[in-house]
């Protein structure tokens, strides 16, 4: 008689399921094998998460098969209610309106650091954003120097150079982490984008990993390291809120 597998597992090959093709489209084999499941079982649950419109199969040869927007308009809601969020949003518009610049708040995705919240002339406004390098970023720096597991996961594969500033090498980026750490915040300067500067810092709720990055763009002619300090001062704010809310 076979071995009946509780509900709880088939609910996490699921949400697993779906990162994995959040990032590109695959094969039931393929999902097979990474979820190390049986093709049989990955060509069920992605059947049905197709029936139900959370994915769509291509018609070709390959049989791949790829998110659709139903997926993005469920995590749209979820970033406008999520209590981070609606912690944050004084936050950002106060950084906004100090620097007179873009401020934001974003959050870790695979190799990247996703906008969840965007504040430029005006109430900041909640939803999914801009995806940037995290390496090339301040707030993906910063969420690199507090996140160790994710950090080496991000650096177990080449990175992308996104301007001839773009830190590459992974013993540079480990020694910023440890940089960032030792203060508090982490800058950008024409990293990821040419003229660009930002700062970051961490933002928590409790122990452990930082869960965001609290950020704004530096207008030229103001001093990165000060900027830096503000910003720090301004996350911990924002963590002591989110711990204090429980």
């Amino acid at each position: 008689m076979p071995v009946r597998l509780p509900e709880s597992h088939f609910v996490a090959r699921t949400m697993q399921a779906l990162e994995l093709l959040a990032m590109h489209p695959l094969s039931a084999p393929q999902v097979a094998e990474a979820l190390e499941i049986h093709p049989r079982t990955a060509r069920r649950l992605l059947t049905r998460l197709t029936d139900d419109g959370w994915l769509t199969r291509s018609d070709d040869t390959r049989r791949v098969y790829s998110p659709t927007l139903r997926i993005a308009a469920l995590a749209g809601h979820v970033v406008e209610r999520n209590a981070v969020t609606v912690a944050a949003r004084p936050f950002v518009h106060g950084l906004n309106e100090e620097f007179g610049a873009a401020a934001h708040l974003m959050v870790p995705s695979y190799r990247w650091v996703l906008c969840i919240l965007h504040g430029a002339d005006g109430e900041p406004v909640a939803g999914l954003r801009e995806l940037a390098p995290c390496h090339a970023t301040a707030t993906g720096k910063v969420l690199l120097a507090w996140r160790d597991a994710w950090r080496e996961s991000v650096l177990a594969a080449p990175l992308d150079r996104a301007t001839p500033r773009t830190m590459v090498d992974p013993a540079a980026i480990r020694d910023a982490a440890a940089q960032a750490r030792a203060d508090g915040y982490a800058t950008e300067d024409g990293e990821w984008r040419p003229g660009l500067r930002a700062v970051a810092a961490p933002v928590f709720s409790g122990t452990g990993d930082a869960l965001a990055a609290l950020g704004v763009a530096v207008p030229h002619g103001r001093d990165l390291p000060t900027a830096g300090r503000l910003v720090a001062r301004r996350a911990e704010d924002l963590s002591s809120r989110l711990v204090a809310d429980g």
